[in-house]
């Protein structure tokens, strides 16, 4: 299985959780694919956005991206954009400049359901998080909380063990019964 990050951070569902993640759709909360941040504004209202995605249609006219700001979340919807540099210039109906300069640093999530379906052997890096760890034996490890990301590999965080996102360590990725089995190999527990 392949891991993939490039829709967006924190990442997003498979094919099989799609239906539950499109009756959420419209509350803003459940939007946590972080696509990209304002970094500032263009011309008169429009604004600037670093993308952290390089998903094609992403943020050209018609896209919806919930805007992050001060805590409170605002649905945008591009109304023309193009792409300047490594930048996104985009009308999102902002009409005045201090509106625009209101968003300024916002950041940009789209929800999960909105990501490409990818190929049943491959995983957006997300889905594992909540996943409980077990062994080949059988023994609980609890649940990854966290996923660290290193030159070399991943690696899964549970209450009590670093599991390094390998075949050598990761025997089944069980995304159904949502069950990661792993080696027990000396050194992966943390409370030993």
């Amino acid at each position: 299985m392949t891991s993939r990050r490039d829709a967006g951070v924190p990442f997003g569902p498979s094919a099989s959780s799609l239906c539950r993640h499109m009756s959420d759709i419209n509350d803003l909360t459940t939007w946590n694919v972080l696509v990209g941040r304002v970094a500032g504004h263009w011309n008169r209202a429009d604004i600037r956005v670093q993308p952290f995605s390089t998903t094609k249609g992403r943020f050209e006219k018609g896209a919806k991206l919930c805007a992050v700001v001060e805590g409170k979340r605002h649905l945008l919807t591009v109304r023309e954009s193009q792409l300047k540099a490594n930048h996104w210039v985009m009308d999102v109906g902002f009409t005045q400049t201090p509106q625009a300069e209101a968003f300024k640093g916002a950041e940009l999530y789209i929800h999960a359901s909105m990501r490409p379906q990818l190929p049943e052997d491959e995983f957006y890096i997300d889905e594992l998080l909540g996943l409980r760890v077990v062994t080949e034996e059988g023994e609980d490890w609890g649940e990854i909380e966290e996923i660290l990301e290193t030159p070399a590999h991943d690696v899964y965080v549970t209450a009590v063990a670093m599991i390094p996102g390998v075949s050598e360590f990761v025997v089944k990725t069980d995304f159904e019964n949502k069950v990661l089995t792993v080696r027990n190999v000396p050194g992966l527990r943390t409370d030993e």
